[in-house]
C-alpha cells in the first residue's frame, strides 16, 4: 500500500526517500470522483489501480473496465491478494446505493502474469450477493461487507482455493433502505 492514487489523477508516494518522505502524485489516469483502490508489490512499486469500474496498470494505461462497481460508490473497491499467490488479486466492487439499485457485492480477478507482466483481468463482473452497502473492508484473509436493509455483516473468508461461504453477524444499528446515506 505505498502507493496510493485517488481523485481526479491525483496519488501519494508513501516510499521513503532521504529527503521528503512522502511525494504528490498526479500521473494516474484515473478519475474515480469517490472510491478507488490500489495496490503495491513488496518492493513499494505499484501493481495496478481501480476505481472500481476500470482497472490501470502501472503504466497507467487502462486494461479494462466494467468489473462490476461504480466510482460514485464511497467505498467502490478493494484489493485482497490471493493467499500464497503474489500473481493473482481479487479487485472487490461495489455500488454507488442509488445508481442502478442492484445493491450488489462483486468481485473480479487480476493476473499479473498476463499481458507481458503487466497484468490483465481474468475474470469478471462476479456477483457475490445483492443486498449490500456500499461499506467494505478486508485483508489477505476476509473481505467484510454491511448488508442493506439490516444490521448484518458478511464475513467472507479467502483461501487458496478461492472464496469460501460468509460468515453472517448482526451487530449495531440498521441500515434501513429508505435513507440513502445508511447505504
Amino acid at each position: 500500500a505505498n502507493i496510493w492514487y485517488f481523485g481526479q489523477n491525483a496519488g501519494i508516494d508513501f516510499n521513503p526517500f532521504p529527503d521528503d518522505p512522502i511525494i504528490a502524485l498526479d500521473n494516474s489516469a484515473m478519475i474515480a470522483p469517490a472510491g478507488a483502490a490500489a495496490i503495491s508489490d513488496r518492493n513499494g512499486q505499484i501493481i495496478f489501480y481501480t476505481n472500481g469500474n476500470e482497472v490501470f496498470d502501472r503504466n497507467h494505461s487502462m486494461i479494462d473496465n466494467g468489473i462490476g462497481g461504480d466510482p460514485n460508490s464511497s467505498q467502490s473497491a478493494i484489493i485482497v491478494p490471493f493467499p500464497g499467490d503474489e500473481t493473482l488479486y481479487y479487485i472487490f466492487t461495489t455500488q454507488e446505493i442509488y445508481g442502478t439499485y442492484e445493491f450488489a457485492l462483486k468481485y473480479s480477478v487480476f493476473d499479473l502474469k498476463e499481458n507481458g507482466g503487466f497484468g490483465a483481468i481474468i475474470e469478471k463482473d462476479v456477483l457475490l450477493f445483492s443486498g449490500s452497502t456500499e461499506r467494505i473492508t478486508g485483508n489477505d484473509g476476509w473481505v467484510i461487507i454491511h448488508e442493506y436493509g439490516n444490521n448484518a455483516f458478511r464475513a467472507f473468508p479467502i483461501t487458496g482455493a478461492g472464496i469460501g461461504v460468509p460468515v453472517i453477524s448482526n451487530s449495531g444499528s440498521e441500515h434501513r433502505q429508505n435513507i440513502p446515506e445508511n447505504g
